[in-house]
């Protein structure tokens, strides 16, 4: 071993790949509950203020050369103020970054997160919105005044303002609920999207992938974890979102299951319902504002269309039910 003024010692390739094997045995051993636990855990040194900062050795970068092991994906903002590994406080090579104005889905946005999923096999896939996202605030403008901006840049506005429900989001009149609402919106609806994904969605219902949305509040820096998906279809080809559903509270989840009663049965009582063991909340109106029904979660349309009277014929095939662990 050679010592170096740096204060690192000189190693070989050999060795390199020693620890890189170990590496990718430490990531192997890992649940999606455990790497989820980790990330909440490492937001909590963080806005505690007793974050560990990791740092790797040259040791561990060279080791690093040969393959990366990160055990989290996340869709991010691009904004300065967000900085995911800093938020989670993980080092090099935990986490596989995606950061785009919005935190939104496209064709290159996508296909990272799918290469993520397919070929780096992380454990959770994250969609993480934030406080005060300018993104955000701009696609909720007028038409007339996002189309002054730049081409590509107004494109991209129009895209979030599609899916941000501004009908809903009028009766909000507090400004920081008003930015909370939108920025969550969003992020559902991204969440949404990767759900449409037959391949994710597969590594769901095999347990080897936990897909959640987040909301990071830079004001205290605590993330709530508000959205997880925990279950898929097990009996499609494709699986895929047909009623969205109510989330609240951090520990909020989305399971889909597949539904093999009648059709009639479906359609049937909120009682009938919690008989067959689907569901034990009572499903709000489908004008209950999406993140904070007032008696329980429940099965709902952000759309505003009501699942009964907007259904095709593949949407018989699953029902997403809500549970929230209080």
């Amino acid at each position: 071993m050679v010592n170096m003024a740096g204060g690192w010692q000189g190693f070989s390739m050999e060795d390199s790949r020693k620890r890189n094997m170990q590496m990718q045995e430490n990531f192997k051993e890992l649940s999606p509950a455990e790497v989820l636990v980790k990330l909440q855990r490492g937001n909590a040194r963080f806005w505690t203020g007793c974050a560990s900062r990791p740092e790797a050795s040259a040791f561990e970068r060279r080791a690093m050369i040969m393959q990366q092991f990160p055990s989290t994906a996340i869709l991010g903002c691009s904004d300065s103020r967000v900085p995911v590994e800093v938020v989670f406080d993980q080092g090099l090579g935990d986490m596989f970054v995606v950061r785009v104005a919005g935190n939104s889905l496209d064709t290159s946005t996508t296909a990272s997160l799918q290469y993520a999923v397919k070929h780096l096999s992380v454990k959770v896939l994250m969609v993480m919105g934030h406080e005060g996202c300018g993104a955000i605030k701009a696609a909720g403008l007028p038409i007339a005044q996002i189309e002054q901006e730049p081409q590509e840049l107004a494109n991209a506005l129009k895209m979030l303002k599609r899916g941000l429900d501004e009908q809903r989001l009028k009766n909000v009149h507090d400004a920081r609920a008003y930015d909370r609402e939108a920025v969550i919106t969003n992020v559902r609806r991204q969440v949404e999207g990767l759900c449409r994904d037959a391949a994710i969605m597969k590594k769901v219902q095999n347990e080897e992938l936990i897909v959640v949305g987040c909301f990071y509040e830079i004001s205290s820096g605590i993330v709530d974890f508000f959205m997880e998906v925990t279950e898929a279809p097990t009996a499609a080809a494709e699986p895929h979102l047909v009623m969205r559903g109510v989330h609240s509270g951090v520990q909020s989840r989305m399971e889909y299951h597949v539904d093999q009663t009648p059709k009639a049965d479906c359609e049937g009582s909120e009682q009938s319902l919690m008989e067959k063991g689907q569901s034990s909340f009572v499903p709000p109106s489908p004008d209950s504002a999406p993140v904070k029904p007032s008696e329980g979660d429940g099965i709902y349309s952000p759309t505003g269309i009501s699942s009964q009277s907007h259904k095709t014929d593949s949407d018989d095939k699953f029902t997403v039910l809500i549970s929230e662990e209080k």
